[in-house]
């Protein structure tokens, strides 16, 4: 019985850091794709609205025609500016019918996702004066899509409490 225990909470273990790690990654994504479905050109768009704190959102500057943005920033609701940093270097060129996909992580300050809740603006100029603008909202907590994220999150805890209480009983 002894050994089932620290089978469990070795298992508790190695399931709590599988999912710490699928959480809230950070790295640059910034990328050229087609437009998502639903969205026109010419927009600037957050979707899968609103986000909770510490998600990377889906945020894609979209174009008819090829434009070369000079500049991006995010705008927490402090009024805080977020520089972008994502790994195609300014000025970024974007083809017709085409989006610049970014996450969070890909302006300074945010590696971990968004910080804050609140109101917060996406801002985009392009060459010629041309401005995107999207405000978007982020939350304190948004309902988990499925109940295996919560069943990640709460097993390892309950397996390693049962195994302790195992050992204890044991002793």
């Amino acid at each position: 019985m002894q050994k089932i225990a620290y089978l469990m909470m070795t298992m508790a273990v190695v399931v709590g850091v599988i999912a710490s790690q699928s959480i809230g990654r950070a790295y640059a994504t910034a990328t050229i794709v087609p437009m998502p479905p639903g969205v026109t050109a010419d927009a600037a768009v957050a979707l899968n609205t609103p986000y909770s704190i510490g998600s990377q959102g889906d945020l894609y500057i979209c174009v008819s025609v090829t434009r070369t943005i000079t500049d991006i920033k995010l705008i927490d609701p402090t009024s805080t500016y977020h520089n972008y940093v994502g790994g195609l270097p300014l000025p970024i060129t974007i083809p017709a019918n085409q989006c610049l996909y970014l996450n969070a992580n890909d302006f300074a300050g945010l590696a971990g996702g968004f910080n804050m809740a609140g109101d917060w603006a996406l801002v985009a100029d392009m060459q010629g004066g041309f401005t995107f603008l999207y405000e978007f909202v982020v939350t304190f907590n948004v309902v988990p899509e499925s109940i295996l994220g919560v069943a990640a999150i709460v097993a390892p805890s309950l397996a390693a409490l049962t195994g302790y209480r195992i050992l204890k009983q044991r002793k």
